[in-house]
């Protein structure tokens, strides 16, 4: 009877923790993507339309730049808008890689695994920039705009395929450095 009860409370406790190695790793797939779209949604309300972040930052580019930046601010501006949409959303496309790479860990290959993390990531840019902007419609000093989902899920794009890019190039150099390892001859070897 002993070894029966002994039995279950191993089996109790490898239970438990492999369930809290679990909830580990979504926490540490999960909460960046938390603490990102915190900050989206806080960027998506009234506080943050071009009414009220044009003169603070023309302000600011005058003291770097000098007044001849207020001639063209209106297109600097823009720019500027159109430019924080693009980098914002490739690198919160980032984080959501990040999460779906750390989740999808199981899967078999390393490529597969990767172009779903990537797949993923931009279809989750995509619904969260399409929520972002439907959010806009119903606020009084901004409006939303199909044009600026299809800015930032081309951002998601531009950035997945970097880091795509980045990704290859250094398992392709691992794998080399992998083959030359294995064609040097061991020191036991050389010595013999």
């Amino acid at each position: 009877m002993a070894s029966s009860s002994m039995d279950f409370g191993s089996y109790v406790t490898q239970t438990s923790a492999r369930v809290s190695g679990r909830l580990q790793t979504q926490c540490r797939a999960w909460l960046p993507v938390l603490a990102c779209t915190m900050l989206f949604a806080m960027e998506s309300t009234a506080c943050f339309g071009t009414d009220r972040t044009s003169a603070p930052l023309q302000r600011a580019a005058e003291a770097i730049f000098g007044y001849g930046v207020g001639v063209h601010w209106n297109l600097i501006h823009y720019l500027l808008r159109k430019t924080g949409h693009f980098m914002g959303c490739g690198m919160f496309s980032l984080v959501f890689f990040r999460g779906f790479w750390i989740a999808l860990e199981p899967t078999a290959s390393r490529l597969t695994r990767q172009l779903r993390a990537h797949g993923l990531a931009i279809l989750a840019t995509f619904l969260m920039a399409s929520a972002d902007e439907f959010h806009q419609c119903f606020l009084p000093n901004r409006f939303g705009s199909f044009n600026d989902v299809m800015l930032d899920t081309l951002g998601a794009v531009a950035m997945g395929l970097v880091l795509f890019l980045v990704m290859q190039a250094v398992e392709y150099r691992r794998q080399v450095r992998e083959r030359a390892s294995c064609l040097k001859p061991t020191c036991a070897e050389a010595a013999a």
